[in-house]
Parts: C-alpha cells; sequence; structure tokens
C-alpha cells in the first residue's frame, strides 16, 4: 500500500497565509515582470520535486518496500505453523484442536492490525512532513513574490491555459532548496521492521 500525503486541505490554508503575506508586502521599485502580478505556483511540484519532497518520497518507497518484505517474512511463518497445526490434527482431540486453532487465529489477527498500523502510522509521518515543508517554504515564497512584485498565485491545478514565463514553479523550488534542502530530522521514521537476521 503506498502512502501518500493528504495535501489539499493544509495547501488551501498555506495558499491564503502566503497571500494574505503577500498582498501585504509593499512592491518592489514599482516594477513586475507580469503586470497582472499574477502567477502560477504548482504546489505538486514545489513539494514533489524540492529536495525535501524527494526525501519524503524515498523514504516512503523505502518503507513500504520493506513491510512488503516483512509481511512476505510473516506470510511464510504463518503458512508453516498452519500446516504444522493441520498436520498434528489426527493426534489430537477436537477440543484441543480448536483451541490451538483459535490461538492461530488469533495470532493471525494480530499480526493484521499491526501491520496496518504501520502503514497508518506511515502515511500520519508523510502527512506531518508534508506541513512541516509547507510551513517553512511559505517564508521563502513571500520574499520570493515581494521581490517580483507578485499581487496572487494560483495552483496549476486551477488553471486551464497560462504562459509558460509566468509559471515561476522551478524558480521556487531553487529558492526552496537553498533555503530549507531536504529538511531530515534526526528522528527515524516510525516502527521500521527489524532487520532479518
Amino acid at each position: 500500500m503506498q502512502s501518500e500525503p493528504n495535501r489539499s486541505g493544509f495547501f488551501k490554508r498555506f495558499l491564503l497565509v502566503a497571500f494574505v503575506f503577500v498582498t501585504l508586502l509593499p512592491q518592489v521599485g514599482g516594477a513586475q515582470q507580469n503586470p497582472s502580478g499574477v502567477y502560477i505556483l504548482g504546489q505538486d511540484r514545489l513539494f514533489g520535486q524540492s529536495e525535501f519532497g524527494l526525501r519524503v518520497r524515498a523514504t516512503i518507497d523505502a518503507r513500504n518496500a520493506a513491510l512488503g518484505d516483512e509481511n512476505q517474512r510473516m506470510a511464510g511463518d504463518l503458512e508453516a505453523e498452519e500446516l504444522a497445526l493441520t498436520e498434528q490434527r489426527p493426534t489430537l482431540s477436537a477440543a484441543e484442536f480448536r483451541e490451538l486453532a483459535d490461538v492461530f487465529d488469533a495470532k493471525v489477527e494480530a499480526i493484521r492490525t499491526g501491520q496496518a498500523q504501520k502503514n497508518v502510522e506511515l502515511a500520519r509521518w508523510a502527512e506531518d512532513e508534508q506541513k512541516r515543508f509547507f510551513e517553512a517554504a511559505i517564508p521563502v515564497i513571500v520574499q520570493m513574490f515581494e521581490e517580483i512584485g507578485a499581487v496572487a498565485f494560483l495552483d496549476e491545478r486551477s488553471v486551464i491555459i497560462s504562459a509558460e514565463r509566468i509559471d515561476i514553479t522551478a524558480a521556487a523550488i531553487t529558492r526552496v532548496n537553498e533555503a530549507i534542502g531536504d529538511g531530515a530530522l534526526e528522528e527515524p521514521v516510525p516502527d521500521q521492521p527489524a532487520p532479518e537476521e
């Protein structure tokens, strides 16, 4: 299962805050590269193509791969345990077999729940990282918009067609990379699978 950050709600708040900041800032030199003062900033590309976003994506991919390997190992262990239980059945009474089967079923359910929770926690981590990115990026974007004399920016998904010259996403990615880098913290991603011995 791929864990994807949920961008819509937070980025709308990000757009609103940044727009308020920008419209309150003085225009630089009275000149604007775009007479309308409106620019395109792609939120998906800003995050996804930044060093920060690429680190998050790489971590998610690695974590999903590790979880997949862990799931396969667990499935193999459970299959072997189920086979052993089946082979014991002729030597057990119905009550004894039922008791062992119930224990096995409970173990399977606990593993399933635990693995699902790891995916939930990874998704939560990814969403928190995205929020942290935009919180750090806002001052950088505001400064950039002050420099070019912008009055507003639009997400590229809300625009049907536009001139390429008003799309500042690539420039914004460069500025954000310079300011915050990949944003890596020392804290590990939660519940990393234990290495196979």
